[in-house]
């Protein structure tokens, strides 16, 4: 009997999504072979890509370098993409926010290379390394909650839905990064210095947290079925705890804070009460249903329906399906037997639905045949051994010769570091974990080589438990069989420019005369009479309209039809221009000019279908400098970009003729890390993790080998100017605001600083707006809130901008051909968007400081689209030194990564042999290696 692990939905809350529930209304089907017929067309068109990345090593230090290869494949097979040939690489901060990005090019083979120099001026702590394809884009999208309030800041609403989007089933890893050794090559003090801050976040208080997920979806009125729930504290830490029903059914948690039971529900509602930390604490379950199915796979491999009230009528039928693929249908009445042994190992979608393609319930099946299990890579090392400083060595790898892993589509990645300076972790995840349970699973995955290092009973139902937790639908089952999920982004095969053109606003230029009043939060703005707050619930979640746009987050109005302007707060000023304004009604020519060194190339076109446009580049390494405006038709020639006769061309503050804006779908939010991201199992003494440093005991909470230690501070710290929480290029950063739509084709200082805000931190996952200041030159030029904290009391005197600058003298800085850098401060943290973060009216939660060039330099600037382009980049070759003859006299070898090699093969017995040499101390040395083979089989090293 074939052995399979199950799993449910994730949460109550995706229960309740719109194309899950089972009031959703749905174009009547011809019977359950058509909806099938559907659904198989769906999964067609929706061929998913995974992307697997294999990193030199687990941890790293301020300085090294992080050396990378990504294996991008179908779901549907595991074979290397036939799709994607672009692939983008994501370096975040602990903060949450970019690093750096890269743009690679995926080989016919299906993999890419490359590598981050962990420079000196990074903070220390856990960084995210992300990868995706833009096709990946497509699928589990979902929202950051945000209000009508927050879509003013846009330009119209489908700008704010784009930036306000979150993805499932990206490559995601925390990497823990280190403060560079006090002294070089000393690796046994691992520190983490925080950067400064200025407030103390809230502490935390105990609380049990306990979440339910019913078999199959929902629980039903009167069938017996099974329910999964996980117990964490507050933290995020699983806990052990035992506990009852209401209906006196003693249960308990099993592994991982995770647990089931089995229920059978009335009328009356089932509660559960756990005692923890010497009290009970006692959880509602999920509400009955009178209408439903109790999905239950038995252990056995039999799949059972028990249907009640409306269901119990209906006509059912089930599918399974695997890597997006329909592998098994039946019509079904009770019980089916499912031919779990036909399936591919990995994670499968079990569905009953009825003739009008409505889901009565899912579930995940995760089946395994075993056929990965040959697949790991030997070799023939020695752990014991220990190399000499310096010494010569080799390896030989090998993998099983009668297989296909020999042709020449096997690609592999091999990685030698020194084992000494590993660390424990939850994350000790591979190829195989990744592509076949990971990448299925919401959230991370705590010691996923667990659930595969055997097959015993305990190890399956232990792997059922996490599935039944954290089980998420990659694949929509109702969109695909109704065809109503269209595709936003085609596969790339080339760097593309692409985008729309839309009317400019008319804002009123700056004043030099009111810039000194900004201080004081008070400019000459406007705010719209018309436009007043309505009551509800600004994070009410409505559903989405026809266009993807989650309609909750309100519509504004058009700029015509604006009311008086009152004149105001200087953070109001983005209600007067920033609503809903469309696209163009009589298309445009839009014209392209990218340069490449010395090397000029250009193209115009007509846009289409209300502005759009789009432009092929050809392939190029590094950065180039793309131009773009758009101009009528009419004009065409005479305000063409390559005429010179325009002499307004290289002045900022003419007005462009339209706003050109390039669609950028790069995520711009993460996740929380998990408890078990951010924390290590077992700490030894050698392995010391110190996050205590001058700069973070101000901060409340600090890890210590897993002990909390407090740091004492009393009041607020200043702010710490030397250390920013950000910094970018002032220029490229104006052009990240304008093509998300917070700026509209022209710098706007009078909310240039809230505008960054806006692009780097949202809306601080909150309703009222947050403060801002501005500085410029060590004073505080600019605040978008009042700093009285009584009508007529005086402002601090320290800190504003000095009294002999005068507002012509303020302008003439605030231009993008004198700023070199913006940098920010903040206490906020976009990945821990929810922590308790102390709030003040009257001070500033953000202060944008613009870094002027020096000297009183100026770079050129353009009244349109002036930007820079970046190209494909370039994997470097690893550093492998040859000692062969002497070692030099005065080295100091401290490598602790050996050899890496991203584009490996075997020979036709399997075998492959690598040289290095030692570092200058006595070492032992573990090998990592991962490949794939066209055929779609995975290669993997050992677990250790």
């Amino acid at each position: 009997m074939k052995r399979i692990m199950t799993t449910t939905r994730t949460a109550l809350m995706t229960v309740l999504m719109a194309a899950w529930t089972l009031d959703s209304v749905v174009a009547r089907a011809d019977g359950l072979d058509d909806v099938v017929a559907r659904l198989e067309q769906g999964a067609a068109q929706d061929v998913q890509e995974k992307v697997y990345v294999h990193t030199d090593n687990q941890c790293y230090f301020v300085g090294d370098t992080l050396w990378w290869k990504a294996y991008v494949v179908r779901a549907d097979d595991l074979r290397p993409t036939d799709m994607s040939r672009l692939l983008y690489v994501e370096l975040l901060s602990p903060d949450g926010l970019l690093v750096e990005r890269q743009t690679v090019v995926v080989s016919a083979t299906g993999h890419s290379c490359g590598q981050f120099a962990l420079r000196d001026s990074l903070y220390s702590g856990y960084y995210e390394l992300r990868a995706y394809t833009r096709w990946m884009l497509n699928f589990g999208v979902r929202w950051h909650r945000y209000s009508r309030h927050d879509t003013w800041h846009f330009y119209n609403r489908q700008m704010a839905a784009d930036y306000f989007r979150i993805w499932d089933g990206l490559f995601s890893r925390a990497i823990p990064i280190y403060s560079k050794p006090e002294q070089a090559g000393d690796y046994d003090a691992r520190r983490m210095y925080q950067r400064p801050k200025t407030r103390l976040p809230r502490k935390k208080k105990d609380d049990l947290q306990v979440t339910f997920y019913p078999e199959g979806g929902h629980l039903v009125r009167g069938a017996r079925q099974r329910v999964a729930f996980e117990v964490m504290d507050q933290h995020g830490e699983a806990q052990q705890v035992r506990g009852r029903l209401s209906d006196g059914t003693t249960i308990a948690t099993e592994f991982m804070g995770r647990g089931s039971c089995m229920v059978e529900p009335g009328d009356k509602r089932l509660k559960a009460t756990f005692t923890w930390r010497g009290r009970d604490w006692t959880f509602d379950l999920p509400k009955a249903e009178a209408d439903g199915v109790a999905l239950t796979v038995e252990d056995d491999g039999r799949v059972t329906l028990a249907p009640r009230g409306a269901a119990a009528v209906a006509r059912l039928g089930v599918t399974v399906m695997s890597g997006g693929r329909v592998r098994f249908f039946t019509a079904a009445d009770r019980e089916v037997n499912v031919p779990w042994g036909d399936l591919p190992s990995g994670v499968a979608q079990v569905t009953v639905f009825d003739e009008e393609g409505r889901v009565w319930a899912d579930r995940l099946c995760f089946v395994n045949n075993h056929e990965f299990d040959r697949d790991i890579i030997t070799t023939d090392w020695d752990a014991r051994r220990t190399l000499q400083p310096y010494e010569k060595a080799e390896v030989t790898l090998s993998v099983a010769s009668d297989s296909s892993f020999v042709t020449g589509g096997t690609v592999m990645s091999v990685a030698i570091r020194d084992a000494g300076t590993e660390e424990p972790t939850y994350d000790d995840g591979d190829i195989l974990t990744t592509l076949l349970l990971q990448s299925e699973l919401r959230g991370f995955v705590a010691r996923p080589q667990y659930y595969f290092e055997s097959d015993d009973a305990t190890h399956r139902r232990h792997l059922d438990l996490l599935m039944l937790v954290q089980g998420w639908r990659r694949y929509r089952w109702q969109e695909m069989a109704m065809g109503e999920h269209p595709l936003r982004y085609e596969p790339e095969k080339t760097l593309t420019i692409e985008g729309a053109v839309y009317k400019t606003l008319s804002i009123n230029d700056v004043e030099a005369e009111e810039i000194l009043s900004w201080q004081d939060g008070v400019g000459m703005v406007g705010r719209s009479t018309a436009l007043e707050e309505d009551g509800t619930d600004p994070f009410a979640d409505t559903g989405v309209d026809e266009g993807g746009v989650p309609t909750g987050s309100g519509s504004g109005s058009d700029l015509s039809q604006l009311g008086s302007i009152e004149y105001g707060n200087i953070g109001d000023a983005n209600s007067q221009a920033g609503v809903n304004h469309g696209g163009l009604r009589h298309e445009v020519m839009v014209e392209a000019e990218v340069s490449v060194g010395t090397q000029v190339v250009g193209a115009s076109q007509l846009t289409h279908d209300g502005g759009r446009f789009l432009f092929e580049v050809p392939p190029f390494y590094g950065d180039a400098y793309l131009n773009m405006k758009a101009y009528r038709e009419k004009d065409s020639l005479t305000r063409n970009m390559m005429s010179r006769k325009d002499k307004k061309m290289l002045d900022e503050d003419a007005w462009p003729d339209f706003y050109v804006k390039r669609d950028l779908f790069y995520p711009m939010f993460t996740h929380d890390y998990t408890f078990y991201e951010k924390h290590q199992p077992d700490i030894d003494e050698e392995l010391l993790i110190d996050t205590l440093s001058e700069l973070s005991m101000e901060n409340e909470v600090h890890q210590l080998k897993n002990i909390d230690v407090k740091g004492r501070r009393r009041g607020r710290r200043a702010i710490d100017w030397k250390k920013p929480a950000y910094v970018l290029d002032a220029y490229e950063l104006y052009n990240d605001l304008t093509d998300r739509g917070l700026s509209f084709g022209k710098l706007d200082m009078r909310q240039f600083p809230v505008q960054v805000c806006r692009y780097l931190y949202g809306n601080m996952n909150r309703y009222n707006s947050y403060n801002v200041d501005g500085r410029l030159e060590g004073s505080t030029y600019y605040r978008n809130y009042s700093p009285y904290s009584e009508p007529g009391s005086e402002v601090e005197a320290a800190g504003l901008f000095k009294a002999n600058r005068t507002g012509q003298y303020v302008y003439a800085r605030l231009k993008l051909k004198r700023l070199q850098d913006i940098r920010v401060y903040s206490d906020y943290e976009p990945r821990t968007e929810d922590s308790l973060m102390v709030e003040d009216r009257y001070s500033a939660d953000a202060t944008v400081e613009l870094v002027p060039i020096p000297d009183d330099g100026v770079q050129p600037t353009f009244r349109d689209r002036h930007l820079v382009l970046h190209g494909v980049n370039v994997p470097e070759e690893f550093y492998q030194p040859d000692y062969s003859d002497r070692v030099p006299e005065g080295v100091a070898d401290y490598r602790r990564t050996l050899y890496w090699n991203p584009n490996v093969s075997v020979d036709a017995d399997g075998r492959l042999t690598v040289g290095f040499f030692n570092n200058g101390k006595e070492t032992r040395v573990r090998v990592s290696a991962a490949g794939m083979t066209t055929g779609g089989r995975l290669l993997r090293t050992a677990p250790k």
